[in-house]
């Protein structure tokens, strides 16, 4: 993650006092690289057991002859309202200069220290070069959280930039199997005029805003170039069993994951040949190095996202079709209404559903134009297996999307 994810002057510094300051602390020392790491909550002062240090630490540094050698740090952590009182920080130093082997000491506050505390320590730094004594304010706590965001992220998340919420949405997804919220998502979406979305960016947005949001609100594919939707397909369909392991292993729902691949195949279907669409869903398996992808892996993929998006496109499409009369199967009444919206820029409202019951007629055309009669059914009510011939479900697909979308737009 780089330094631009952290807007510092969102951090409520104000607020960072007592067990809050030490929790940043602990994880920015984290996120550092700190080892044996240890919180030690509960004593203060020189008689206590812990000497008053409230976290102990370890870093390992490299010698000229490549071994390593440990150094031990003490932090004290210092929340106040206004500057730390001087006899704090004399306190805090005579305490480590009495274990022999402390190399530093980090005294750190939410505020500031006064020049004549400074001054102090550079006296006594001069008379006693064991420990190296830091005194961390605001202004170099905010830069050392700006160098390692994970540590504002775990606490407090507004002081995120629109970027940084991005590549943390797409974080919790790739390695964690979960969501981004809907505020999260909307903040994200008002600012998306100054971000930069990647496949991988994509393709957590839109499985979150299928999880939690709207996506006729906040069509994300609408908003990259055709070659990182593409890719974001291509990813979403390679990594599925990865996705569908995690999520399955920690009761995640997976559903958002499919219809993220299905919504995908659609705005593509819109945007590029149909022919290249097939071509993908056929052949992206192929380029994968390392990995092989037998027929019966490639179906478990296909079957459901493209059963999937089957289903959704025949409960918009026989939502008014004088021939096929149905209860929808998958889509809210309100989805139905705005699902077009996704091809566009746009917001509607979502509304509950039922029940399912299906007749169609013989009498009446198909207004799509698919040709249909007595013999021949709705190709979206009758495909049972769109997997078995995939050029031609994407052919119905896009004929459905070019009507129905024209007609709506």
């Amino acid at each position: 993650m780089k330094s631009n994810l952290i807007l510092p002057s969102e951090i409520p510094w104000d607020e960072i006092k007592g067990s809050s300051l030490e929790e940043l602390l602990y994880w920015l020392f984290d996120s550092m690289g700190a080892k044996d790491l240890e919180w030690r909550i509960g004593g203060r002062g020189a008689g206590a057991a812990d000497q008053g240090r409230d976290l102990e630490l370890a870093f390992f540094t490299p010698s000229p002859d490549g071994t390593l050698t440990k150094q031990i740090w003490w932090v004290e952590a210092k929340g106040r309202a206004g500057t730390v009182e001087a006899n704090e920080v004399h306190q805090a130093v005579l305490n480590a200069a009495g274990r022999i082997n402390i190399e530093v000491l980090v005294v750190a506050t939410n505020t500031n220290f006064s020049n004549p505390t400074r001054d102090w320590v550079k006296e006594w730094q001069r008379d006693h070069p064991r420990p190296i004594v830091k005194l961390w304010e605001r202004t170099e706590l905010e830069t050392l959280c700006s160098k390692n965001p994970l540590a504002v992220i775990r606490l407090h998340a507004k002081a995120l930039s629109p970027q940084g919420k991005v590549e943390v949405a797409s974080s919790k997804l790739w390695d964690y199997a979960s969501f981004t919220d809907e505020p999260t998502l909307k903040s994200i979406w008002e600012k998306r005029e100054s971000i930069k979305l990647d496949e991988r960016d994509l393709f957590a947005l839109v499985a979150s805003e299928l999880a939690n949001g709207d996506i006729g609100e906040r069509s994300w594919a609408l908003i990259v170039s055709d070659e990182i939707l593409i890719t974001s397909l291509c990813n979403g369909l390679i990594n599925y069993p990865y996705l569908a392991f995690r999520a399955n292993e920690i009761g995640v729902r997976q559903q958002p994951i499919i219809r993220g691949i299905s919504y995908l195949i659609v705005v593509a279907t819109q945007r590029v040949e149909p022919s290249s669409v097939s071509s993908i869903l056929s052949n992206v398996w192929e380029g994968v190095e390392g990995r092989e992808y037998p027929e019966k892996v490639r179906e478990f993929i296909l079957e459901p996202v493209l059963g999937t998006l089957l289903t959704e496109l025949k409960d918009v499409c026989t939502s008014d079709c004088r021939r096929v009369m149905t209860d929808p199967e998958l889509l809210q009444d309100g989805e139905i209404k705005t699902y077009w919206n996704r091809l566009k820029i746009g917001k509607d409202a979502k509304k509950e559903r039922e029940g399912i019951l299906t007749i169609e007629s013989f009498k009446d055309p198909c207004v799509v134009g698919f040709a249909v009669g007595k013999d021949v059914g709705c190709p979206l009510c009758h495909t049972d297996k769109p997997y078995s011939d995939i050029g031609e479900f994407i052919k119905v697909i896009n004929q459905v999307i070019r009507f129905r979308s024209s007609e709506k737009t």
